[in-house]
């Protein structure tokens, strides 16, 4: 499936702010799954961009703004080819081991410990002690441990925040994609399975496109994608991003600044199929974006910081929480065709 993706954040302050130091995490990488045929970030106000690899093998666009500016707009555009593997469960035939020298090795063993949002705690040990521990086929582990996070909590929007730690949304028991993620993964980890958070989007029509899900660890047959909200594995509609321990690994956006101001952060996106690559596709309009604003506003978060009385310091710029438009109940384990997606919830929960 070729794909069009089409990411804005823009920053705004009540005053003028300066000493910007920002970093940027939107470029698709290539990989077995992926192609990315280009990529494009745009800033406004205009600065030199620094590309680097973080300690993931992720791209990250790092960039600084030393003059005064109210308003701070990035905005990347890339068109990626996808071309997932249709038979992803079919390298999660083999039995479970948590023993086993597979998940023991220098690609995984980071992915087996905590991180410092799906950390443990007393709410993640009585999850995990109701989890117990599975066996049989790594399939059914898969599958067992991604309806269990289904059944642990409901999609809702603005419960959680962007540094929402696992154990809040226990509490809460309720949150969006990336805390699915994140139980997801201590889950896993808790029963001795590699896994690691994936930062993306996904193609759903009518509904907004940043999403987070699970790459599990299968062993010879390497990485596969497990989408926990869904309850589904990834295919030609996810575009993977960048890969960590949890979202404080991968966030789309981090920085500071300095100055006295409130600031208001508002993102939006889209993923589109298109036919071809048009010779003109990064030609992106600075007067409007090429959607209509019906269609894509995600989020716009009102969260006035407090002004600084005394001497002006450095301040941490707002994150982006990653969130899909829906999240699907279904009952038992992750589907194997996309349909499955419209299995209605279970229980009697409310959809998103």
């Amino acid at each position: 499936m070729l794909l069009r993706i089409q990411h804005e954040t823009k920053l705004s302050y009540s005053e003028p702010v300066a000493e910007t130091v920002f970093e940027v995490r939107t470029a698709p990488p290539s990989d077995e799954e992926q192609t990315n045929l280009g990529f494009h970030l745009r800033i406004n106000p205009p600065a030199p961009v620094t590309l680097y690899r973080d300690g993931f093998g992720n791209r990250v666009d790092l960039f600084n703004i030393l003059a005064p500016y109210r308003e701070l707009l990035i905005r990347a555009t890339s068109i990626v080819r996808t071309h997932r593997d249709p038979n992803p469960a079919g390298r999660l035939q083999r039995p479970f081991d948590p023993a086993c020298e597979d998940y023991q090795g220098l690609e995984t063993i980071e992915f087996l410990q905590s991180s410092p949002l799906a950390r443990p705690s007393r709410e993640l040990e009585g999850f995990l002690a109701g989890v117990g521990r599975p066996g049989g086929r790594l399939v059914d582990v898969v599958e067992h441990l991604s309806a269990q996070v289904r059944m642990a909590l409901i999609y809702e929007k603005k419960v959680t925040t962007a540094r929402t730690p696992v154990a809040e949304a226990l509490r809460l028991g309720r949150g969006v994609c990336q805390d699915f993620a994140h139980l997801y993964l201590a889950a896993c980890r808790g029963v001795g399975l590699p896994a690691r958070y994936i930062s993306g989007y996904v193609h759903q029509e009518g509904e907004v496109a940043t999403h987070a899900w699970c790459q599990v660890w299968s062993g010879p047959g390497g990485w596969v994608d497990v989408d926990p909200t869904r309850g589904v594995f990834a295919d030609d509609d996810y575009i993977k991003i960048a890969v960590g321990r949890d979202y404080s690994d991968v966030p789309p956006n981090r920085g500071v600044w300095k100055g006295r101001a409130d600031e208001t952060i508002a993102v939006s996106v889209k993923v589109e199929p298109i036919d071809r690559v048009p010779s003109d596709w990064s030609d992106w309009s600075t007067a409007q974006a090429p959607w209509s604003a019906a269609s894509w506003i995600q989020s716009q978060s009102r969260q006035p910081r407090p002004k600084l009385s005394s001497q002006v310091g450095y301040r941490q710029q707002q994150g982006q929480q990653q969130q899909d438009g829906t999240a699907v109940r279904v009952s038992g384990p992750p589907a194997r065709a996309r349909e499955s997606c419209e299995t209605p919830p279970v229980h009697g929960r409310p959809e998103a």
